[in-house]
């Protein structure tokens, strides 16, 4: 999507991009016929509705669809629509700016106003009533939200400290007249309600979502977490883990409030979402929201500034020559990879049970796996790197498991059952003395910092900024980095070559990870064509530090988020890339990495 600031659309200055919904992206505006008052514009371009019919339907239907709903929609905790409309082929809906972020933003240390799980019960129940009551309403409009998560809820902190939350993103919801009906599956997972994995919803849906965002913000994790596979299996048929034992202080009345809230079973739900909030407001002792309100949590605004701006990714690669493929990701509900995984429902998840532990059971086998090592090994390939390293860049290799949504502080080890030798392992990739000959596109800017390591620019609009070792290459293997998120999309990239100095002229394959939508990509780009080979929604929400990993052996590759799978993949793509070498990259802002590693399987 080009970039517009500057422009005027639908009666207002667009002044900066400050992130990305489902569809389109939003930025920042001054609506003029109104005082200049600042509004957020979410704005679908023609060049996002070229790259399939199909796609470019979908989403004209599900941006007038969201227009009309939210035009009809009118309460306090509901993000107010201003405007909608067509202008040059543009898509365009304006709405109220929330300048606190959203409940994402602040509890994953991206807002000004940060959070630290768990919360107190009267700030969680003060949150979840007000989520509540403009989920009540919306239903009582005949109208089912299907995607309630903490991103999802936008932030309106007032002068008296009281956080006032308004529902957004309507851009999945649908009506109550095509509840019996079978529909595309819709949804984020770990806030997916069972009988959503079918492609079924209903009001109670909301309330399943709302209860998982009530155990996460109590327990200080969501009830159910892990690979796709588990994270489904676990919503369809595991019961959630004890709330009470997570958080002893969460009262067991509370706790079975919000079991009730989580059943499989939609009729066995409190009969609405209003009774839901009552319920859980009377377990904790609290006769009203007003109550809950007037004893809110103290909440320190986070010292490192104002929250970083959620940029859409611009490209996937070989800008000018085709389309972006992640036009088709950001286009794509998360359920579209779903679909493929479940068409089989329940026998499919069977035929699964031997193969994907729940994520409890991973993360418990790989701490005893990893619990005996505490270092990183040494390269036996390349020198060790000199020069001075700050404290905060030799990042060691983790004792025990991560998390997904866990904020990392190491690094995990290759999967116990890889074998192989280090050839590069870089503290600050082309920052630091070296060995290996890191070379960076004519499209990139590169600065060193001293605690976040090498940090990467896309200096063109519509390509990828990158930094290749181009001296140390790989047949199979596992390739991993430590990023800090920014503005930007940090892209993985190995078995890479290329005739020239920019992205138009590279072949090879990209990992790319998104965490402002938390999704992710897998293509690849040959002489002929960039084709996507793998995408999804990645099981959690991340952190502003993580690490991204890839096993890739022959035609089989396995994606990993701070040690974690997320999914695989297989490509059957001519000409074959069999070999190349290791590279960074960012798409659409910047991006900062560390500890760059790359291990040659054995034999």
């Amino acid at each position: 999507m080009p970039h517009l600031e500057g422009r005027e659309i639908g009666g207002c200055k667009l002044i900066r991009k400050i992130g990305a919904g489902g569809m389109g992206d939003v930025y920042l505006g001054e609506q003029i016929r109104v005082g200049n008052r600042s509004v957020a514009v979410k704005v679908v371009s023609p060049d996002e509705m070229t790259l399939h019919p199909d796609a470019a339907t979908d989403i004209a239907r599900r941006f007038e669809r969201e227009a009309a709903i939210l035009g009809n929609l009118s309460h306090p905790n509901i993000l107010p629509v201003h405007d909608s409309g067509v202008q040059d082929g543009m898509l365009y809906l304006v709405m109220d700016y929330a300048p606190d972020g959203s409940l994402a933003d602040a509890l994953q240390g991206r807002s000004e106003h940060r959070l630290t799980l768990p919360l107190s019960m009267p700030f969680t129940l003060d949150i979840i009533s007000q989520v509540a009551a403009a989920l009540e309403y919306t239903h009582e409009k005949g109208i089912v939200h299907r995607d309630v998560k903490p991103g999802n809820v936008l932030l309106r902190v007032e002068p008296s400290g009281h956080w006032h939350v308004l529902l957004a993103d309507f851009g999945v919801a649908r009506t109550l007249q095509v509840d019996s009906q079978r529909t595309q599956v819709s949804g984020t997972f770990i806030y997916m309600a069972p009988e959503q994995f079918s492609a079924r919803f209903s009001p109670a849906s909301d309330q399943y979502a709302l209860a998982v965002m009530a155990f996460q913000l109590l327990a200080g994790r969501p009830p159910f977490d892990g690979d796709l596979a588990s994270l489904t299996r676990a919503h369809m048929y595991e019961p959630p883990p004890s709330l009470h034992a997570l958080n002893p202080d969460v009262p067991p009345a509370v706790e079975a409030v919000v079991a009730r809230a989580l059943s499989k079973d939609p009729a066995q739900r409190y009969p609405s979402v209003a009774q839901f909030a009552a319920a859980l407001n009377a377990a904790a002792g609290f006769q009203d929201e007003t109550t809950v309100a007037a004893e809110q949590q103290t909440v320190a605004a986070a010292t490192f500034g104002p929250p970083a701006q959620a940029e859409s990714p611009t490209s996937v690669a070989r800008a000018g020559r085709r389309a972006s493929p992640w036009r088709w990701l950001v286009t794509s509900l998360a359920g579209l990879l779903l679909v493929a995984l479940l068409i089989g429902g329940e026998q499919y998840l069977n035929r699964q049970g031997n193969n994907h532990p729940n994520a409890a059971a991973t993360q418990s086998a790989l701490a005893s796996t990893h619990q005996t090592e505490t270092a990183q090994a040494a390269p036996t390939a390349i020198p060790s790197v000199t020069g001075t390293i700050g404290p905060t860049l030799g990042l060691k290799t983790c004792t025990a498991a991560l998390a997904i949504g866990d904020d990392a502080t190491c690094v995990p080890p290759p999967p116990p059952s890889f074998a192989g030798t280090s050839v590069l392992d870089e503290p600050s990739p082309g920052c630091l003395p070296s060995a290996v000959a890191w070379t960076p596109y004519s499209d990139t800017n590169k600065d060193c910092s001293t605690t976040d390591g090498t940090k990467l620019t896309a200096t063109t609009t519509g390509t990828l900024g990158c930094l290749e070792a181009q001296s140390v290459t790989t047949s199979n293997g596992y390739a991993s980095v430590f990023v800090t998120q920014g503005s930007g999309s940090p892209v993985l990239v190995f078995r890479q070559g290329e005739t020239g100095t920019t992205v138009l002229t590279s072949t090879g394959y990209f990992f790319k990870v998104t965490a402002q939508t938390d999704q992710f990509v897998f293509y690849r780009i040959d002489a002929t064509a960039s084709t996507v080979i793998q995408h999804g929604a990645i099981p959690g929400q991340l952190a502003a530090h993580y690490v991204m990993s890839v096993l890739y052996t022959g035609s089989a590759f396995t994606f990993y988020i701070n040690g974690q799978s997320i999914g695989t993949a297989t490509d059957s793509g001519t000409p074959a890339i069999s070999n190349g070498w290791y590279g960074l990259c960012v798409d659409g802002g910047t991006a900062s990495f560390r500890s760059a590693q790359n291990r040659s399987a054995a034999g």
